[in-house]
């Protein structure tokens, strides 16, 4: 868990699993860039924000990650593969 993550939670009161949703949607929709220059009171106004609007369109965000993981294993078994062929 990032700082990041841990600082959502605080603000929150969110799930780990959340927390990772919320910050994706901090970064891509609140403010269109990285976290790093937001002061503190910016960053809290944008989590609970975010959190707003993961519960109002949670099926949409989970569908989102859950394309995004197996899109990564499928990836990551190709470049495995891959690299295995190599090797022989």
């Amino acid at each position: 868990m990032d700082g990041y993550e841990k600082d959502i939670i605080e603000v929150t009161g969110c799930s780990q699993e959340d927390a990772v949703m919320i910050e994706h949607i901090m970064r891509e929709e609140i403010f269109h860039s990285t976290l790093d220059w937001q002061m503190a009171a910016e960053f809290n106004r944008a989590a609970r924000k975010a959190a707003k609007m993961l519960v109002a369109d949670r099926g949409v965000y989970e569908e989102y990650f859950r394309l995004t993981r197996e899109a990564y294993q499928r990836m990551r078994a190709e470049n495995e593969a891959e690299t295995r062929g190599k090797l022989r």
